[in-house]
């Protein structure tokens, strides 16, 4: 992940710098020499393209707000949880639901995980220090509502941090959790963190983090009619000045027109 996009000035530099090197000046003046020079210009162009949109790439994917309907990777977070994604009544557009399954659910929690590695790996390598989430306790009820970041795999549990005890209902709740990902054990409890059993230190959790979840628990009589919306879930990191700064999203759009532009640079170069 990154802090900052490529702008457009730095990256025509870059094109040209890049481009120059498969360009150099030639003496033969011949037609075959010149296609050449064209052909070298122009995989020059199409490389830097390439190279351009893997560093955008790193940028993209670090937050989800549901508007296009889709889940994206995003899982109930037990087997008797589902999850969707409704295209209106979120903050604002689409949201995602999560529900008790209706054969029934045992573990009386519901919410949502991820395992992509957008949002696990090592927190601190990629200097994430935030997580943001609008919730909505859209029916039923809430006896707490914590974000949880789970170790390695499966067979660990992770750390916890609780975001809200008993919700409203029908109300959109902006929730943000600052931390350090390098601090101790006794560094995280004191700051509101929760160790869970047979799980890591927070350290060893947060550089290499399983999965990322948001988990409700109810009350057994609640469990059937429990509904939680969730939108707007953003990991940040930290910025040179040392303040908290969301991690840039770029959408498809947008980096295709940026590859676009540089390989319309280099076609530009070979009309000269």
């Amino acid at each position: 992940m990154t802090n900052s996009l490529i702008e457009g000035r730095d990256a025509n530099m870059a094109v040209e710098r890049f481009s120059s090197h498969f360009a150099e000046p030639m003496d033969c003046d011949s037609s075959r020499g010149k296609a050449m020079k064209k052909w070298k210009l122009l995989t020059g162009s199409m490389c830097a393209g390439i190279f351009m949109s893997a560093i955008v790439v790193a940028a993209t994917n670090t937050s989800d707000n549901w508007d296009d309907g889709q889940l994206h990777g995003w899982l109930g977070n037990t087997a008797a949880t589902v999850v969707s994604v409704p295209a209106a009544g979120g903050n604002p557009g689409g949201y995602l639901l999560s529900a008790s399954a209706v054969t029934g659910n045992p573990y009386r929690t519901i919410g949502a995980m991820n395992h992509e590695d957008r949002y696990t790996g090592d927190l601190a390598a990629a200097g994430v220090h935030r997580v943001s989430v609008d919730l909505n306790l859209l029916s039923g009820q809430s006896t707490w509502v914590r974000l949880r970041m789970r170790y390695r795999d499966f067979s660990h549990n992770g750390w916890v941090y609780q975001l809200d005890g008993s919700m409203p209902v029908s109300q959109w709740r902006h929730y943000e959790v600052n931390f350090d990902p390098n601090w101790t054990d006794a560094q995280a409890i004191a700051a509101g963190w929760v160790q869970e059993s047979t799980s890591a230190s927070f350290r060893d959790t947060m550089a290499d983090v399983y999965s990322m979840e948001v988990r409700l628990l109810m009350p057994v009589a609640a469990v059937p009619n429990t509904q939680l919306g969730i939108d707007n879930f953003y990991l940040y990191a930290t910025g040179s000045n040392g303040t908290a700064t969301a991690v840039p999203v770029l959408s498809l759009p947008v980096l295709v027109l940026l590859v676009g532009g540089i390989v319309f640079l280099g076609y530009r170069r070979l009309a000269r």
